[in-house]
């Protein structure tokens, strides 16, 4: 901790395992230390398991020398990246994403020991237990401006009706100790002021945006995504990148994808990512007898490079907030069909098409329909490519959300 600078912007989120929140808060850390603001990242350990593959180390979008790096973290995809851009990095020991009372009060301790040492300017916090404890350990150590950034409420998974409640009253009790909320759509905006979710000065929509000409010279063409995938040049083929949590729908998608492969035998799919329901979800693969045209590829950090593999890109989620991956595919010009949650509805406003959450035969007829349709795909591609550059590039939205760090 001696390493730490002091008085510094701390981006802090409850979970290492690499998603769409780990990269939101590196792209901000990598601005904020861009425009000479002294940063630390700070998150909880990793809880995946799974080996990274050779390709990570290949393609040096990972260290090998980040085990036992700034603040002894154990190594994982964020800290890598963060230790290589010279950012610095802090690992929790007690931070958990449930709600677990005792891990929490350790938690809180673990935080509040952190603010007091270092007397961060400002917390950004990501993530529901992040910002529960966080928001309570910045308060009671007067950290001066506490920010919170929620890229989906959590009480819009699919939970029991008491926990959906308890987490509604979670939301409102510790809104009253964030200065400002940061949601990434106007629909979770309008439903925190439906909720009487009111942090002390500001309620704010930024979305989430893609560095579009960084990210398109990355992009390797449908050939060779698909030599690196293993994946047949000549098939139909329907992609997903998700890790294996509860609200992506994975296990409920499998049933979807037996379904359109019965119905044209030429459709195969591929699933990159890992997480704590991947051994579930090969075993529903077995059990769908689905081996064959399922492909499920684990956690690969070169997967940005991979999407003119795919024919089209398919989100089964049954909650989101606003999908990095959505934006991703919307800029390699690869067709979409989504779930509509969160955000999808507004990102893909006549360029791409929503269905309803778990519905199967809507989901199969749209998935069949797009692919079937030449005309359709072009169309949709180029408005969403459109629609991407005039709302939803990365520079804009890390100036407004640095502004309002500085306000």
């Amino acid at each position: 901790m001696d390493n730490l600078p002091k008085q510094a912007v701390m981006l802090l989120i409850t979970s290492q395992d690499w998603g769409g929140a780990q990269l939101y808060v590196f792209e901000l850390a990598k601005e904020l230390k861009a425009r000479g603001e002294s940063v630390i990242v700070v998150a909880g350990k990793n809880p995946s398991k799974s080996p990274l593959v050779m390709g990570d180390l290949l393609t040096g979008l990972y260290s090998p020398h980040d085990k036992g790096g700034m603040g002894g973290c154990t190594g994982s995809e964020l800290s890598a990246k963060c230790l290589a851009a010279n950012i610095p990095f802090y690992e929790l020991k007690h931070m958990s994403r449930d709600i677990n009372p005792l891990a929490n009060v350790f938690a809180t301790i673990e935080l509040i020991k952190l603010f007091r040492r270092l007397k961060p300017r400002v917390v950004h916090l990501n993530s529901t237990m992040m910002g529960v404890v966080g928001s309570l350990s910045a308060t009671l150590t007067r950290v001066p401006k506490r920010i919170y950034c929620i890229g989906g409420w959590v009480f819009n998974e699919e939970l029991p009706g008491w926990k959906k409640s308890l987490y509604v009253w979670i939301e409102r009790v510790s809104a009253k100790w964030k200065d400002v909320i940061i949601v990434v759509h106007p629909g979770d905006e309008e439903l925190a002021i439906k909720l009487k979710i009111k942090p002390q000065k500001k309620l704010v929509t930024i979305p989430n945006g893609v560095d579009v000409a960084r990210f398109e010279s990355k992009l390797l063409t449908r050939e060779e995504a698909r030599l690196k995938l293993g994946a047949d040049p000549d098939a139909t083929l329907v992609g997903t990148i998700a890790n294996a949590y509860p609200p992506k729908n994975l296990l409920w998608y499998l049933e979807v994808c037996k379904k359109i492969h019965d119905a044209d035998k030429r459709i195969y799919f591929v699933i990159i990512g890992d997480g704590p329901q991947f051994e579930i979800l090969k075993k529903k693969r077995a059990e769908l007898d689905a081996e064959s045209y399922v492909m499920l590829a684990g956690r690969r950090m070169d997967a940005p490079t991979l999407y003119k593999a795919f024919d089209l890109f398919v989100l089964p989620s049954s909650k989101e907030g606003m999908s990095i991956t959505l934006l991703e595919a919307m800029t390699a010009k690869v067709p979409i069909v989504a779930t509509d949650v969160g955000a999808g509805k507004w990102m893909l406003r006549d360029c791409g098409i929503i269905v309803p959450p778990n519905d199967a035969v809507r989901m199969q007829t749209a998935v069949l329909d797009i692919l079937q349709n030449k005309d359709k795909q072009k169309s949709i591609t180029q408005n969403a490519y459109a629609m991407l550059l005039a709302n939803f590039e990365q520079k804009k939205l890390l100036d407004t959300t640095v502004e309002v760090i500085n306000e």
